[in-house]
């Protein structure tokens, strides 16, 4: 801009002192009677100044870093009135043969949605129908840039009216094509990822054949009606008493698995215990037997040994033993004694014997 604010400075200096002055200088000189030369070269200067800058002011084109310029030769034909666009910087071309026009070519966003955040009114939010006959509104924005090198066949195509014409109605059909292919629960569950997932792959694909970029989509907001709203809430809290009255089945169960896993600890520890007391019995017995047969052993050797353990036992104070009158002798003590060296007593009878059994 500072070169063209330079190059209407200096037409306008060689208008004014060139022209003007001229004109000026060669009448004054003509009416004091002097020659009108030096007004009329001034003048010349001034017309051939003007008609240089002019047109080099003219035909000059500055395009920002955020834009691309349109050519569109007006003498030409078909497609070749289309020039190569203007890139980023200062361009000329040729002043009233060729129409420049300028487009945005940064980021731009456009919004559907009841109001935006501003509160103005503007794109209307997408009305979508579900796969399960579902009326849902879903307020989206779409982020889109222009193709630098297709902006001719958008310009050819929609000129200024793309965004309108073409941006905001393709992009509520692929809402309302991806929209049909889910449920409502799905949608109101979790499914808003995949939804604007579908709507990206296929809207990328509509922008790029028309020349423009899709950089994302975002879905503001899905808004349902209340009758499906009571509805989901109604399942999701049926839903949750019955998950709370499974658990507390699987807790119960749980509790019952314990129950039986102690009892039958208990019963496995008395069954083990009993089996260990009946080894410790037939142990004992084994012993038992083994110890009488042993003694059986020794006492069919030894007939006296039997009578030597009981002697054995008595206390050395014992010079009497009575026994019952009809019980057989089962010492021979006469022997006995006479081992010890003791006179045997005369053996006196019980007193419930009869005198013909003494």
């Amino acid at each position: 801009m500072e070169i063209k604010a330079l190059l209407g400075f200096l037409i306008a200096i060689f208008v004014l002192g060139g022209i003007g002055g001229g004109i000026a200088l060669a009448a004054m000189n003509t009416a004091r009677g002097r020659k009108a030369r030096p007004g009329i070269i001034l003048l010349v200067i001034g017309i051939l100044g003007m008609i240089v800058l002019m047109p080099l002011n003219a035909g000059l084109v500055l395009v920002q870093p955020n834009e691309v310029g349109v050519v569109f030769n007006q003498i030409g034909r078909g497609d070749d009135a289309l020039l190569t666009p203007l890139s980023t910087g200062l361009s000329w071309v040729v002043p009233f043969r060729d129409q420049v026009e300028i487009y945005d070519a940064s980021q731009q966003s456009v919004t559907m949605a009841t109001a935006t955040e501003s509160g103005q009114a503007g794109h209307a939010a997408v009305s979508a129908v579900t796969k399960d006959g579902q009326t849902i509104s879903v307020d989206v924005t779409v982020i889109y840039s222009i193709n630098r090198a297709r902006v001719n066949d958008i310009h050819r195509n929609w000129r200024n009216n793309y965004q309108d014409g073409f941006i905001v109605a393709q992009a509520r059909s692929e809402v309302r094509n991806a929209t049909s292919l889910y449920s409502a629960e799905e949608i109101y569950s979790g499914g808003r990822a995949a939804l604007e997932s579908g709507i990206v792959d296929n809207l990328s694909e509509a922008y790029a054949t028309q020349g423009f970029l899709l950089t994302d989509v975002l879905i503001r907001d899905i808004s349902f009606s209340p009758e499906f709203k009571d509805a989901i809430e109604q399942k999701q809290i049926a839903q949750q008493q019955a998950e709370q009255a499974k658990f507390r089945v699987q807790q119960a169960q749980q509790e019952a698995e314990k129950a039986r896993v102690d009892a039958q600890g208990r019963a496995d520890s008395a069954v083990i215990a009993a089996q260990g007391e009946a080894e410790s019995i037939t142990i004992k017995a084994q012993a038992e037997s083994e110890a009488l047969k042993l003694i059986n052993s020794v006492l069919s050797q030894n007939p006296n040994l039997l009578q030597w353990q009981y002697i054995n036992q008595l206390s050395d104070q014992v010079q009497l033993i009575i026994i019952p009158s009809n019980s057989p002798f089962l010492f021979n003590l006469e022997d006995l004694m006479a081992q010890a060296g003791v006179q045997p007593a005369p053996v006196q009878p019980s007193p419930t014997q009869e005198p013909d059994q003494q």
